[in-house]
C-alpha cells in the first residue's frame, strides 16, 4: 500500500526510469515533478501524465510537511546542489533501494541514495547520502561516502569511495584501494591502488581494426 507521496526533481529519462521503479517498488507514489525555472518548459504543465512546477515554487503546491523529495539527475555537481537546497526548505529526501537487488539487512545507505535492481551488496557496507549504485557489485567492508555515482562496476572488500565521484561502466577497483574525492573513472578502468583527489582516470579503449566484417567473419565465426 503505498503511503507516501514524492515529488521527483529531473526531467529527463533518469527521472522516467526512477519514477517507475518507486511507482512498482516502493510504498511511495510519485505525484509530481519539479525542475529548476531557468530550464522549466513554460509549454509543459505536465510529464509523464504527472504535473511539472517550478523548483522555486514546490512550497506552494508541495509542501515538505507532506511531500518527500527526490533528485533524479545523475550529474554528482547539480544533484548535490538541489539536495542542499532541499535539506535548506527542510524536504525529506526519500531512499530507494530495489527489492530484485541482493544484500544483507545490515547495509546502511543515506538520504536521496538510489541502489537499482541487479546490484549485489556484500555484508557491512555503508553508503552515504545522495549517491546513485546502478547494476554493480559492491564488496564487504566498503564505505561509499555522499554524492557518488557508480555505473555497473566492480568494487573488491575494503574499498573507499570518498565524496563526488563517478565510477564508469565495466570499471574495477581493487580491494583495499581508496577513490579519493571529485574523481572520474572512466569505462573500463581497472584501479590498483589509491587514486588522487580532483582527477580524471581513463581506458585508452577500444580501436577500430583495418579489416572487415566479411572478413573476420568468414574466418572465425563459422
Amino acid at each position: 500500500m503505498k503511503n507516501k507521496k514524492l515529488i521527483i526533481y529531473g526531467i529527463g529519462s533518469f527521472a522516467e526510469y526512477v519514477q517507475y521503479l518507486f511507482d512498482k517498488d516502493s510504498q511511495y507514489e510519485v505525484v509530481g515533478f519539479c525542475v529548476e525555472r531557468t530550464i522549466f518548459d513554460q509549454t509543459s504543465i505536465s510529464l509523464y501524465n504527472k504535473p511539472l512546477i517550478p523548483f522555486e515554487d514546490i512550497m506552494k503546491v508541495f509542501p515538505p510537511e507532506s511531500y518527500y523529495l527526490f533528485i533524479a539527475v545523475g550529474n554528482n555537481i547539480i544533484r548535490k546542489r538541489i539536495f542542499n537546497l532541499a535539506k535548506e526548505l527542510g524536504y525529506k529526501l526519500a531512499k530507494f533501494i530495489s527489492t530484485k537487488t541482493i544484500c544483507w539487512e545490515d547495509l546502511s545507505y543515506g538520504e536521496n541514495t538510489f541502489i537499482d535492481e541487479g546490484c549485489k551488496i556484500h555484508p557491512y557496507v555503508e553508503i552515504g547520502d545522495n549517491s546513485i549504485i546502478m547494476f554493480s557489485s559492491i564488496g564487504h567492508h566498503t564505505k561509499i561516502g555522499s554524492h557518488n555515482l557508480i555505473s555497473v562496476s566492480t568494487l573488491g572488500g575494503r574499498v573507499t569511495v570518498k565524496n563526488e565521484s563517478f565510477i564508469g561502466m565495466n570499471s574495477v577497483i581493487k580491494q583495499n584501494v581508496t577513490i579519493a574525492s571529485k574523481n572520474i573513472i572512466g569505462m573500463g578502468c581497472v584501479i590498483e591502488g589509491d587514486t588522487q583527489e580532483n582527477s580524471v582516470y581513463s581506458n585508452k579503449g577500444t580501436t577500430k581494426r583495418n579489416t572487415t566484417y566479411d572478413k573476420v567473419a568468414n574466418r572465425f565465426l563459422k
